[in-house]
């Protein structure tokens, strides 16, 4: 059976442009309530500073969900040194496993936007994978021998935001091409943004959470979920007897 890993990145609303949580005070609960529904296990990327700022809604959602890294306060990882990035991570994973008493394994830069010093700060905090890159640009010329790569696949402007008669196409032809697909959007998303450029807000709110209903009521009948950890953990294994 096809496999879906479905991802968020969990964060302040639409970075750096507002200084607002609304999709963690509304969008969040109501996307553990979508997944719940579906009986979904999803990937949470989450910022350290959301973790600090939302431990009990982070701490809940992990007793369901994987929790992977989102940086610290969601960095341009691409113009800092390696040093830097090293201590950011190392910062942020301290304080997810301090909040949900798990050692996170899976990193997502912010923008999905990584270099070469970000895999070599992943491997000596301990990280298992990462999903920085993005499949439909062309590859980034970035990784890691020992770090394994799941790249994104559709992000949700293609699959949640423009009109149905659109994504459906496009999506189907991921799933029906792929072994896996991967999923990803921002639990901001699923609240009515205002005060930021069109790309960002267009879609968003109430629109955005009935169209995630619809399309993992579909999926759930394809597909499997898997979490990316389960998704690494199988490519790990697999390596070794190669």
């Amino acid at each position: 059976m096809h496999e879906v890993a479905f991802t968020v990145d969990v964060e302040q609303d639409i970075p750096p442009y507002l200084d607002t949580w609304e999709g963690m005070e509304k969008g969040f609960p109501a996307l553990l309530d979508v997944l719940s529904k579906h009986k979904v296990r999803a990937t949470l990327f989450v910022t350290g500073q959301t973790a600090e700022k939302f431990p009990k809604l982070i701490r809940e959602a992990s007793k369901e969900h994987e929790i992977g890294c989102h940086s610290y306060a969601h960095e341009e990882f691409n113009i800092l040194s390696a040093e830097d990035q090293f201590k950011i991570i190392q910062h942020a994973t301290k304080v997810l496993i301090k909040i949900t008493g798990q050692t996170p394994v899976g990193f997502r830069a912010p923008r999905f936007r990584a270099n070469l010093d970000t895999f070599v700060a992943l491997e000596h905090a301990g990280y298992i994978y990462d999903s920085s890159r993005v499949s439909y640009k062309p590859s980034q010329g970035i990784g890691s021998a020992k770090i394994i790569e799941i790249p994104n696949t559709l992000p949700s402007i293609f699959f949640l935001r423009i009109p149905s008669e659109l994504s459906t196409h496009i999506w189907r032809f991921f799933i029906a091409s792929l072994p896996v697909t991967v999923l990803s959007l921002h639990n901001w998303e699923l609240v009515k943004m205002r005060g930021a450029r069109f790309a960002s807000r267009f879609a968003t709110g109430e629109i955005a959470l009935r169209r995630l209903d619809k399309l993992l009521g579909y999926l759930c009948t394809k597909s499997r979920f898997r979490p990316m950890r389960e998704i690494a953990e199988s490519k790990l294994a697999a390596s070794r007897f190669r």
